[in-house]
C-alpha cells in the first residue's frame, strides 16, 4: 500500500486502507477464525513510493499479528536501480516498524536478489553472497519468517528452477546458499509425519 505500482495503491488514501482492513478483520472474526487459524500480517514495502508514508497506513496493534516487509535487490536489472546488500535494504524500515509496535513478530514476506551487478552482466557468485548475507541478517535481527520470491519476473529472482544457479538438481538450476541457510538449526524443521503441521506458538511467531 505504500507503493504506487498497483491498482489499489492509486486514488486511495491511508484512511480508506485502514477502514477497509478493519472492516474485513471484523468480518473474519465473526466467522470464528481466531489466531490459531488465521494470522494477520501488516506488510509494507521497504521504502515509501508515493505520497504517503507506511506509518500512515498503520491499522493498530489489535488488528494485526505480524509486521512484515517486502524488499528486493534489483541490482542493475532496471534503469533506476543499483546493487544493494541486505544491510541496506531492510534496517531502516525495521526500525520504523518497531516504533509502531515493539511486541509483534517480524517477517520478510517477499525478498529476492538478481545476479545483475553491472548492466547486462550476471554474477552468480554475488547472488550466492547476497543469499548468505541475508541468512545472517535474519538471524541477527530476529526475523521470524522469510518468504523468497522464487520466480524469474522483472529479473532472474528464482533460486530454484530459474535461468541461473551454481548447482543442478534433477536438471533444475538452484543456488546452494539458500539450501545451506535452510539446513541450519535456526529454522523450524518440518514434521516428518505431517510436513504442514506447526504448533500455535510457531504459527504466532513466538518460537
Amino acid at each position: 500500500m505504500n507503493g504506487d505500482w498497483y491498482s489499489w495503491s492509486l486514488n486511495s488514501t491511508p484512511t480508506d486502507y485502514v477502514l477497509s482492513w478493519h472492516h474485513i478483520h471484523h468480518i473474519i472474526l465473526n466467522k470464528s477464525l481466531n489466531s490459531t487459524r488465521l494470522q494477520w500480517i501488516w506488510c509494507v514495502n521497504n521504502v515509501d513510493v508515493g505520497p504517503y508514508k507506511a506509518e500512515e497506513y498503520w491499522v493498530g496493534d489489535n488488528y494485526t499479528d505480524w509486521l512484515g516487509i517486502d524488499g528486493y535487490n534489483f541490482g542493475k536489472s532496471q534503469d533506476w536501480s543499483s546493487w544493494t546488500w541486505p544491510i541496506h535494504v531492510y534496517p531502516h524500515m525495521i526500525e520504523r516498524l518497531h516504533n509502531l509496535s515493539s511486541t509483534k513478530p517480524l517477517a520478510i514476506n517477499e525478498y529476492g536478489t538478481t545476479t545483475i551487478h553491472k548492466a547486462n552482466m550476471s554474477d552468480i557468485q554475488l547472488k550466492l553472497e547476497w543469499l548468505h548475507q541475508f541468512c545472517d541478517f535474519i538471524n541477527q535481527n530476529q526475523i521470524k519468517m522469510a518468504s523468497y520470491f522464487n520466480k524469474d519476473k522483472e529479473t532472474d529472482w528464482a533460486i530454484f528452477g530459474g535461468m541461473h544457479g551454481n548447482v543442478l538438481w534433477n536438471n533444475f538450476h538452484a543456488y546452494s546458499a539458500y539450501k545451506d541457510c535452510l539446513q541450519s538449526d535456526d529454522w523450524i524443521q518440518s514434521n516428518i509425519t505431517n510436513p504442514r503441521l506447526i504448533t500455535d506458538e510457531q504459527f504466532a511467531g513466538r518460537i
